[in-house]
Order: C-alpha cells, then sequence, then structure tokens
C-alpha cells in the first residue's frame, strides 16, 4: 500500500496549511481549526504572507523558510496563488497535496487552461494530489481531519469516496445522530490527478476499512474503474449512489442497443458487473455502509422477523418478498421453543407478532437467542424496540395511578440490551432494527453498539437486502475467480458518432455474426423474382421476404418486411411491394421462424466503459418495455449465462405455459461472441441482434444490424 500516494495523504507525517488565518469566519482557517483540534499527533504547519502566528501557531511566509519539506500540503487559497504554491512546494519538497481551491476546469474558460498548468506544474515536482475544488479528507484513525465540520465521535469501519464535498462534510451531524461512524472520507473533486479510481483502489487495501460507499457523478476511468472494484468486492462490500445518468448527453443510436445504453441504464449492468450495490438515496448510501460495514454478511436469504406490531410485521413480511429474502414459516420444533414465551394470541410462525407486551426479557432476550441460535435463519430484523422515550411519552397521562416519579418509572421500563447486541457477532448472522422513537434508551444503545437502526421498518428490510445481495456477490466473484482478462484500456476503443457510420445489411450482419458462433437461419440474398422462387423452393414455405436499401436500419417502419409468405403467389405480391418502397434493392429470403419469446442481444460502445453488451426483451416493443441489462466486455460464459437474472422479467426464461426453457448456454454464446466480435474490429461501433427469437428453447438471430464507422480519409 505504501505505493499509492493515498497512503501518504491519508497518514502524513507534517501538514502545511495555506489559506488559513486568524479569522475563523474563513474556509480555510475552519479546516485548519478542525486539524488542530482533531487530535493529529503529526506537526503543523502555517502559510501566511503576513501573519507571524495563525491559530496559535508560528506562520511562514514561503515554502523556503519552513524548517522541513512537510508530506502533506492543505491548499485553501485563490486559483493563480495556489498554482504558485505548488511550484514553491515542489521545489522545496513536498510531494503531496489537497487542493481546497475553486475557480479551474468546473468554471471553463481560463479556469480550464489553469487547470491544465496545475497538472503540468505538479508533475515537474512528481507531486500528487486531490482535487482542486474538493472538500478536503478525512482520516478519524490518526485524528487527520482537513474537512469544514467537526468529526465528534470515535473512529468507525465505513468509508467514502465522494465526487461532492456536501456528502463528506455536512452530513457529519447527521450521521452521529444515526451511529454512522467514518473510517476514512475522501472529496475527490474535479479529480484532475487522484480520481475515483485511485481512491478506491487504496480503501480496497486499508485495513481500517470493512466497507465502501462512493457517492459518483461521473465515471472516466470506466473500464479500469470495473475492474479494481471488482477485485475490491471479493473481500469489501462496494456500494454507490450514481447520479449522473439521467443527462441527455448519450448520443443517439441507429440500433435498439445504441438508442438504450444511455448512462443510467448502462450502470445498473456495469455495477452488476463490478460487484457494486447500488444505492438510489443518500439516506440508503450510508445506511447500506453502515449495516454492511458492522454486520456479518448472511450465509443465506432467510431472514426472521421479530416485533411487538401487527403492521410493521406485515410491511416488513411484504417487502422481504418483493425484495427476494425468504420468510420461511418456523418449524413446528422452533414454534414450540417460542409458543411458551408469548401471549396465546401471539404468532410464533414468523414473523413473530408478540402483540402488545411489556416482558423485556423475552423480547430482547429470549426470543432474539432463539432464533439466532436456529439453523433455519440466516439474519434477524426486530422492529419497536423502545423503552425510556415510550416511557416518558405515557408518564404524564398516567402518572396520578403510579406512586413513583417520571425518574424510577423511565427507569423500571429501559431494556437490558447487553446481550441482545453481541448476538450478531457470537452467531455470524446479522441483525437490523427499527424503530419509530429516537430520542430513547434503547435507540441511543442500538447506535452506541453499532446495531443498524432505521428509521421505518422497510428501511430495516432494505438495508438487509443489501447484506443478502453482497452475499451473493462475494460468492460470486469468488467461483469467477480471476478467469476473464478484463482489460483496464482497449487500444483503439471509441465511443462512436465522431466520423461518419455506415450499416451493413441484414445478410451482411448475420454472415460476420455467424463467424462468432451466433445461430442464423437457412437465408439467401436474392436479386431477381426468379431467383427468389427458386430459393424458396429450397427452403420451403412458410417463407420470409425482406427488402435490403443501402443504408436503410429499421426496415420494418420502411414496408420492406412480409413474413409468413405461403405460396408463390404470395411472393409475387410480397416483391412487388418491396419494389414500390425501394425499388431495384437486393432482397433477403429465409426459412419463417417461430417462436413465442424474443430476445434483443447487441453492442454500444461508452467512451469510458468501452464495448459493452446488452441483453434484452425484444421485438418490436424492445424500447417502450425497456427490460435490459449490459455488461462491459470481455463477458465470461459464467457471467453470459447469469445476466438474463437481471431483468425484470426473468421468468420469462423459465419454461413456461408449454414453452421450453431458454437454453442459457446457446444465449451465452450469443453475447460471449457480440463482445469477441466488438473486441476484435473497433471500427462496429454498434451491433443489434432483434428479434432472437427463441424456437423450441433455442434462440435464433432472425434480425440483425452492424453499425460501423468510416475510417477518415
Amino acid at each position: 500500500m505504501s505505493d499509492n500516494p493515498l497512503y501518504t495523504i491519508m497518514h502524513p507525517s507534517s501538514v502545511v496549511v495555506a489559506g488559513a488565518s486568524n479569522n475563523v469566519m474563513k474556509m480555510g482557517s475552519i479546516q485548519a481549526q478542525n486539524l488542530v483540534n482533531a487530535g493529529y499527533k503529526g506537526e503543523i504547519y502555517f502559510l501566511h504572507p503576513t501573519d507571524k502566528e495563525v491559530l496559535g501557531h508560528r506562520a511562514y511566509p514561503t515554502p523556503d523558510e519552513l524548517p522541513i519539506a512537510p508530506e502533506l500540503a492543505l491548499l485553501v487559497t485563490p486559483a493563480k496563488v495556489t498554482l504558485g504554491l505548488i511550484d514553491k512546494l515542489g521545489k522545496r519538497g513536498t510531494r503531496h497535496a489537497v487542493i481546497v481551491t475553486a475557480g479551474f476546469r468546473e468554471i471553463g474558460g481560463s479556469g480550464t487552461q489553469l487547470e491544465a498548468d496545475l497538472v503540468a506544474t505538479a508533475a515537474r515536482h512528481d507531486l500528487r494530489f486531490i482535487g482542486p475544488n474538493c472538500i478536503g479528507i478525512l482520516n478519524t484513525n490518526i485524528g487527520l481531519n482537513l474537512t469544514v465540520m467537526p468529526y465528534a465521535d470515535r473512529p468507525g469501519r465505513l468509508s467514502l469516496i465522494s465526487q461532492s464535498g456536501t456528502y463528506v462534510a455536512q452530513l457529519m451531524p447527521y450521521l452521529r445522530e444515526r451511529g454512522i461512524r467514518y473510517s476514512q472520507a475522501l472529496s475527490v473533486g474535479n479529480s484532475t490527478d487522484i480520481d475515483l479510481v485511485d481512491c478506491l483502489e487504496y480503501l480496497g487495501e486499508c485495513e481500517d476499512t470493512a466497507a465502501i460507499i462512493m457517492y459518483i457523478e461521473e465515471i472516466r476511468r470506466g473500464r479500469l474503474f470495473v475492474k479494481t472494484a471488482r477485485e475490491v468486492a471479493r473481500h469489501k462490500p462496494l456500494v454507490a449512489l450514481y447520479v449522473g445518468g439521467t443527462a441527455s448527453g448519450a448520443r443517439s443510436g441507429l440500433s435498439h442497443t445504441g438508442s438504450l445504453g444511455a448512462p443510467d441504464t448502462l450502470i445498473d449492468g456495469i455495477f452488476e458487473q463490478a460487484g457494486v450495490i447500488r444505492a438510489r438515496t443518500v439516506e440508503q448510501l450510508f445506511e447500506w455502509g453502515h449495516t454492511l460495514a458492522v454486520m456479518p454478511v448472511p450465509k443465506g436469504n432467510r431472514i426472521a422477523i421479530l416485533t411487538h406490531s401487527g403492521g410493521p410485521a406485515t410491511s416488513m413480511a411484504d417487502l422481504c418478498d418483493r425484495e427476494g429474502l425468504g420468510l420461511p414459516p418456523f418449524s413446528e420444533e422452533l414454534q414450540s421453543q417460542i409458543r411458551p414465551l408469548i401471549e396465546p394470541n401471539a404468532s410464533a410462525r414468523n414473523p413473530v407478532d408478540l402483540t402488545f407486551s411489556l416482558k423485556h426479557g423475552t423480547f430482547v432476550d429470549k426470543i432474539p437467542r432463539i432464533l439466532f441460535h436456529s439453523d433455519e435463519i440466516d439474519g434477524v430484523l426486530i422492529h419497536g424496540v423502545m423503552d425510556s422515550g415510550f416511557a416518558m411519552e405515557q408518564y404524564d397521562n398516567i402518572k396520578d395511578r403510579l406512586k413513583i416519579s417520571k425518574e424510577e418509572y423511565v427507569r423500571l421500563m429501559v431494556y437490558d440490551l447487553s446481550r441482545l447486541v453481541k448476538m450478531p457477532l457470537e452467531s455470524g448472522k446479522p441483525l437490523l432494527a427499527s424503530s419509530f422513537m429516537r430520542v430513547d434508551h434503547a435507540a441511543e444503545y442500538f447506535r452506541e453498539h453499532d446495531i443498524p437502526l432505521m428509521r421505518y421498518p422497510e428501511a430495516a428490510v432494505l438495508a438487509m437486502s443489501a447484506l443478502v445481495r453482497y452475499g451473493a456477490i462475494h460468492r460470486r466473484l469468488e467461483a469467477q475467480g480471476g478467469t476473464v482478462d478484463f482489460p483496464a484500456a482497449l487500444p483503439g476503443q471509441t465511443a462512436g458518432g465522431e466520423k461518419k457510420r455506415t450499416v451493413l445489411d441484414e445478410f451482411e450482419s448475420k454472415r460476420l455474426l455467424a463467424q462468432y458462433g451466433v445461430p442464423i437461419p437457412h437465408e439467401y440474398k436474392v436479386k431477381s423474382l426468379s431467383e427468389a422462387k427458386k430459393r424458396a423452393a429450397e427452403v420451403g414455405y412458410p417463407i420470409v421476404l425482406k427488402g435490403l436499401p443501402e443504408g436503410v436500419a429499421h426496415k420494418t417502419e420502411a414496408a420492406l418486411v412480409h413474413l409468413g409468405i405461403t405460396s408463390t403467389k404470395a411472393l409475387h405480391e410480397a416483391w412487388r411491394m418491396i419494389e414500390e418502397a425501394a425499388p431495384h434493392c437486393p432482397r433477403l429470403l429465409a426459412g419463417m421462424v417461430r417462436g413465442g419469446r424474443e430476445l434483443v442481444v447487441g453492442m454500444t460502445r461508452n467512451r469510458g466503459f468501452g464495448p459493452c453488451v446488452m441483453l434484452g426483451l425484444g421485438g418490436i416493443l424492445t424500447e417502450a418495455i425497456r427490460d435490459v441489462t449490459f455488461r462491459a466486455v470481455p463477458v465470461s460464459n459464467d457471467e453470459a449465462r447469469e445476466m438474463p437474472d437481471s431483468l425484470r422479467l426473468k421468468r420469462l426464461f423459465d419454461a413456461q405455459r408449454g414453452m421450453l426453457e431458454i437454453d442459457r448456454a446457446i444465449l451465452a454464446t450469443v453475447i460471449t461472441g457480440v463482445g469477441k466480435l466488438a473486441l476484435d474490429h473497433p471500427e462496429i461501433t454498434e451491433i443489434d441482434i432483434n428479434p432472437l427469437i427463441v424456437c423450441g428453447g433455442k434462440p435464433i438471430a432472425v434480425d440483425a444490424l452492424v453499425v460501423m464507422e468510416e475510417p477518415e480519409q
């Protein structure tokens, strides 16, 4: 790890701050004060052009006068001043910096050139930096806080990489209230030098980090991101909130695949391939990350629910089913252990619903102990553990009937949770809780002892689902091992759309795809009606006749496709209609392929991720249904076989009403073949096989489109 510049940046022996003053209302001063007060044990130096002392520390007018070359510089200075300081610090011997300063590429114009100059200046001195335009870094394990918010908690096991400074610093009070603790946090800003991938690689090796969360607006080195994430996810959970995918910057594709390959759709598949769990809100990002950092990963998906409230029990059970979590009815043997501990009208089946009960030991000790020791479940959800808060709420209403003070009554109602909070680590099974009562002894005890506590029952289910999903990711990546050589970059890769594109006709496209293992029908390219009659006799009716005019990507809309031709007379009519639509064009004649299910397989190129293959539900409603999934190329045979499981309508791949299960081995050959074709031919920008008709369980490509870039003249 010591070779990674981030190791020194996150563990510096000395820090110099430029941009702080004795005016504590300035941003640089706030960050410097946080460093001074956070318990950092290294040397701290200040640069200031006029003041002799800053925040109680001696200040030096220039880097030349510093007694040593500090290992790390924190710069909160105007952009042009920052450029000169980087040069002077580099000459002094400093090799690492955190550049908080804004006013570079993000403002465009002169800022873009200034950032280029910054890169060149740092490179001359072999100086590596985070930023510019960031909010700083945090390493709670050594008291290194270079952000604008004090960190007032003990170190945690969760680390954050963020392309937004807000989600590093402003959330600290919010997280503290919820018992979520940072290990380390990095705001990468413009990512001009050190970027998301560098941070991911560093935290993947960091012993103080158990789980990694990422706030992402852009992934530049996409292929290296996939490669690095897959390596890290084998031993550490990754959760990401990606918000850059709905921008309208995606180019318009000639094929269905190109049209559907917008960043957000593609990111879903890329994250799945890379082993990254995708959160949809900031709250999920931190709750799931915290859960994955502090709870053991369950061996399976069998969940037990324990509560004294029927409504939450039902809503949790419902969401468990929607999330693919098992909620097995307990065996009679397990129920017989629980039943004596609950009221006669309460349920012992799962969920275990105590109904209203003040038997504290039953709720938070006896029944949980039974559940955690059972081999019938892999994790426990508990809702409604509340004590002092509940007592405080009801005391005034019943105090006239009591002969004790409020303090005494609250003390009587407080749970002993000391045994419950140890059960997850003792059993290797996760415990997640939810409660509507936030100001409460039980809630605080859970937070203090790293039991994830959610604001509502469904949030606990979703966090448990993230745990179960990571278990599946870990097993999948371990099983795949290093079987796929996934290069971080590809020679000649292109995002397409920058040169003139040409379209191979269907016949040429399918002949090319057939060389890569894609099954195609028995078909001919014919130029005359007499030749068509001859080939129809060879193929046998019913047949298909299609016109192939040059440059037409979608033939159906141009009235060039005629299906189910059953006679010579019908062939004559189809030939005439195509002639009217596209005079003198060649025709494709093929045997009619029938099937009850239609798929689409394709390839599009993304500027960051290179060639990406797509699988989805095909036919004329492909873009309306938009049930697709993507993977970056190359895709292993195992990955290809698993791609249908990422679709919403994945059950259509199973045996259905007399239709055979779709042959995943053939489908995997099609997907991997399309991927290999894309790697072999970087001039191909899009591939579209639609529909890939399933006939007798076997997919066959009945239409295809290959789009190529014309070479520059």
